[in-house]
């Protein structure tokens, strides 16, 4: 039997009992207050305010289940993530991760705020079971939400078949006053109206107090008719602080009862209700315990306290908690009878029927997955034979497999195409020029060759790219009004994430569709991908040039705590850009991001890096692993990657004299991709034939470091010959015959993965076990005292911003060509020469010991 619908029912209690929904607001109101009394911190104002909505939602209205992580479930995003006190006291109450090792239980909420609980002072995904997204920063919640209500659209086009609404539930997010003055929720909320996600429903918590005042002072906007204006569904709640759950029933009904926009209500609210004067409605209910929360117990915890209010529901509720003393007096331990003798409830105590009410609802939640998994059965048996692609599909996404074992294969079949392109055109950088010619092997190379043409490095990333969306259907994201530039659009494969009216003028519009126009918003661009990345079954991606990740590092912070293994693109990457000039050029961007803990930062040198830079995120896609498996994982499996690449052409100039592939290289975080001797395999060398200087570089400056051993290679030769008609008339077992200067080039395409290598493969590729061998790492894409000295005794960077002109004469300008980098590094190598001190060096005699310590630099160990 096929299941036709799975809806939650909308009350678990009965109808219009008002006293149970009192109590339950004012439980929560104290269960958070005395969170924040016990942890001396916290927020109250808006837990307290908006305690009767979490009522209803926990109550009443969300479909979730506690105990599983169901795909289908209602997703909650509290946007206003200071107020974490009110999310934790629902998850608990819910009895989310009940019975597991990730219960939200009482004993982490006395532990709030304290380091190592699962109670952080605010949301944080992977930390708290139930937590959908790290909050804090105000505003990238509520973009998030967008996120999750595409995911939902877009899940729902993909699988839901007639009969089988595999995915059909909505996305609900708490926002207050500071996340709609933010730029990050208005740049969301225009991107939401147009895609019309009739699924998600925002409560804008409208107390008109922010921390410095009442709104006013800065902030005097008709919201409501803002979001009218961006095509939301505009809703009005008078009836905020109610603590009648039918009254947010009845709204959210009301804006289920449309199909076309996204519903946006603005509920009134009193910021601290119910605290008394001179907290309720005012900044200072913001932030902070409230010193009289032991008088709100009594108000709202026992009998006497409630028969005094005017109202006649809590008269009712007294009753209720005069039950609830008589029988923790009776069956309670002996603090608690003790307590209970008071009159008044204790501290961090849930009144029975509160409890009941809200596991009871859980209990339904657990039911309701419990019939999706057998309907989701049921569509995996009915289409298994009419669309297996399609079953197969959905199967390997709910087991954590998003990517094809089709795609590797289809990469390296690229791979291998260009490759025999790429090493048909190259010549040979050889370090022995020891066959008695005049000239190096490299000089004559550099003027007989022809230099081999490559693709830029945006290209290869965009073809790359191209093959991993044509063989993952999980793959979705966009460009924020770049995709041109960028390569990030195939509309064949992808279509257009687009509400289905929009097809009949742009063909493949559908919510089935895979790229998402995201229009001139890269800070709501980012945000959004967090939350498809939190929403699951789908690999999200974004390419943008690189400086303007810089309007969305807030987003790439937020996805770099929670580990969400997003895929950020960024082209465009140094001052190779040119004309567009320094406020397009981002030099700074690249140390920026290396900054973020949990985010791999990868700079590919050449095509061999970029498909290495694409299996290093694949992998975390590759492998099954249970759908509920989401509390943070040890070591990290999974993590934001951003890869980052050049406008122009990328790629090297000499073919590799290793048998490290490029592809392998990246992996490790780097490797040598050039080595001092001809056919090395790189790894160890004799003690002979150790190099004398090391060029570490990425992306473009891997090129332009070997363009550079071609010059020094060359001026050693020049200055060896010179030398050796220097010596002329001296002792021959005096005066070894001086040595060319060994060189290796070392691509180190991403500092954090070759951070996480052991020491001896460190110490294989750097050499930083020997003192006397010059280190020297060249970036045109970072700038000073950024972290090289980690690597590298010297550094050749970026001094200020760049400038406009042509990339070539501007990398002249700015002195990054070979010629400008041989002249540093000689003299670096020189300088450093007359400095190191040798064993049987003897006191300084002139020329004869200046000439020794050079002929030792050079090759001598």
């Amino acid at each position: 039997m096929v299941v036709s619908d799975v809806k939650v029912p909308m009350s678990v209690e009965p109808q219009g009992d008002l006293a149970l929904d009192a109590l339950s607001v004012y439980s929560i109101r104290l269960l958070a207050g005395d969170m924040v009394d016990h942890a001396s911190s916290g927020h109250l104002g808006t837990p307290f305010g908006c305690a009767p909505l979490a009522n209803a939602l926990w109550g009443k209205i969300m479909k979730f289940s506690p105990r599983t992580r169901w795909v289908n479930r209602d997703r909650f995003v509290l946007s206003a993530g200071h107020a974490s006190a009110l999310l934790y006291s629902m998850l608990h109450l819910s009895g989310n991760g009940c019975g597991g090792p990730y219960e939200v239980s009482m004993d982490q909420l006395k532990l709030f705020r304290q380091a190592g609980s699962s109670t952080p002072g605010h949301p944080e995904f992977r930390m708290t079971s139930g937590v959908e997204v790290t909050t804090g920063p105000l505003g990238q919640g509520f973009a998030n939400a967008v996120g999750m209500a595409i995911g939902e659209a877009h899940m729902s086009a993909r699988f839901n078949r007639k009969d089988f609404p595999l995915f059909d539930h909505y996305t609900y997010v708490l926002a207050g006053d500071g996340c709609m003055m933010e730029g990050v929720s208005q740049e969301a909320a225009s991107l939401a109206g147009h895609l019309r996600l009739h699924k998600l429903i925002c409560f804008y918590d409208d107390n008109k107090v922010t921390i410095d005042g009442t709104t006013d002072l800065a902030f005097s906007e008709d919201v409501g008719a803002i979001f009218a204006a961006k095509g939301w569904n505009v809703l009005r709640l008078p009836e905020g602080d109610s603590t009648d759950s039918s009254v947010f029933e009845r709204i959210i009904e009301e804006a289920k009862s449309q199909t076309e926009k996204p519903t946006f209500i603005v509920m009134n609210t009193t910021i601290g209700c119910g605290a008394g004067k001179g907290l309720e409605g005012t900044a200072k209910a913001h932030g902070g315990k409230f010193s009289n929360l032991e008088e709100l117990r009594k108000k709202w915890f026992s009998a006497e306290g409630l028969r005094k209010s005017d109202d006649e529901i809590d008269k009712k509720v007294a009753e209720m908690v005069e039950q609830e003393l008589e029988a923790l007096a009776a069956y309670g331990g002996r603090e608690s009878s003790k307590e209970a003798q008071t009159g008044v409830l204790p501290r961090f105590y849930v009144p029975q029927p509160v409890m009941r009410k809200f596991r009871k609802f859980g209990e339904a939640g657990d039911d309701l997955a419990a019939r999706w998994e057998e309907m989701r059965k049921q569509y995996c048996e009915h289409f298994r034979e009419k669309e297996p692609k399609l079953v197969k599909d959905l199967e390997e996404r709910l087991q954590g497999k998003y990517v094809t074992d089709e795609w590797q294969g289809v990469a390296d079949k690229y791979l291998s195409k260009e490759l025999e392109s790429i090493h048909a055109g190259l010549s040979t950088l050889r370090n022995d020029t020891s066959d008695g010619s005049a000239e190096p092997d490299a000089k004559r190379q550099k003027i007989s060759a022809k230099k081999f043409k490559y693709k830029a490095g945006r290209v290869y990333v965009s073809e790359v790219l191209k093959t991993f969306a044509a063989e993952n259907p999980a793959v979705i994201g966009g460009s924020a009004d770049v995709a041109s530039s960028c390569g990030a659009h195939f509309p064949d494969i992808q279509g257009h994430f687009l509400h289905p009216s929009f097809g009949a003028k742009r063909p493949g519009a559908s919510y089935s569709g895979r790229y998402i126009h995201f229009g001139v918003r890269e800070h709501a661009c980012c945000a959004i991908l967090n939350g498809l990345s939190s929403y699951a079954c789908l690999i999200p991606y974004s390419s943008l040039f690189t400086i303007f990740y810089q309007y969305a590092m807030p987003a790439l912070r937020m996805a770099s705590i929670s580990k969400f293994p997003i895929l950020f693109i960024g082209t465009h990457d140094s001052i190779d850009l040119g004309e567009d000039g320094p406020t397009h050029q981002p030099v700074e961007v690249l140390p920026q991001l290396r900054a973020m803990p949990n985010l791999l930062v990868i700079r590919p040198a050449c095509v061999d890096e970029v498909v290495g830079s694409f299996k290093v995120f694949a992998e975390q896609y590759t492998s099954a692993r249970e759908i509920e498996q989401y509390i943070d994982p040890k070591p990290i499996i999974r993590r934001p990657i951003f890869l980052m690449t050049s406008r122009g052409e990328l790629g090297l100039p000499y073919k590799s004299n290793t048998s490290v592939r490029g592809e392998d290289g990246v992996a490790r975080g780097a490797y040598v991709v050039h080595d001092c001797v001809d056919g090395g395999t790189g790894g160890a060398l004799a003690r002979s034939q150790l190099p004398d200087i090391i060029l570490i570089g990425s992306g473009q400056d891997v090129s332009l470091i070997m363009e550079t051993k071609a010059l020094l290679l060359e001026w050693s030769k020049k200055v060896s010959h010179q030398l050796q008609g220097a010596f002329e008339g001296f002792p021959a077992a005096k005066m070894a015959a001086p040595a060319d200067i060994k060189v290796r080039i070392v691509s180190m395409p991403c500092w954090e993965l070759f951070d996480e290598q052991d020491q001896d493969y460190q110490d294989s590729v750097l050499l930083s076990n020997y003192n006397d061998i010059l280190r020297i790492f060249v970036e045109k894409a970072a700038t000073k005292n950024t972290g090289h000295d980690k690597y590298a005794h010297f550094s050749v960077l970026m001094p200020s911003y760049g400038l406009s002109g042509k990339g070539s004469d501007v990398e002249r300008k700015l002195e990054f060509t070979p010629e400008f980098i041989a002249a540093k590094v000689w003299s670096s190598w020189i300088q450093r020469g007359r400095r190191l001190h040798l064993a049987g060096d003897e006191a300084d005699r002139g020329m004869e010991t200046w000439v020794s310590h050079l002929s030792r630099r050079a090759g001598s160990h």
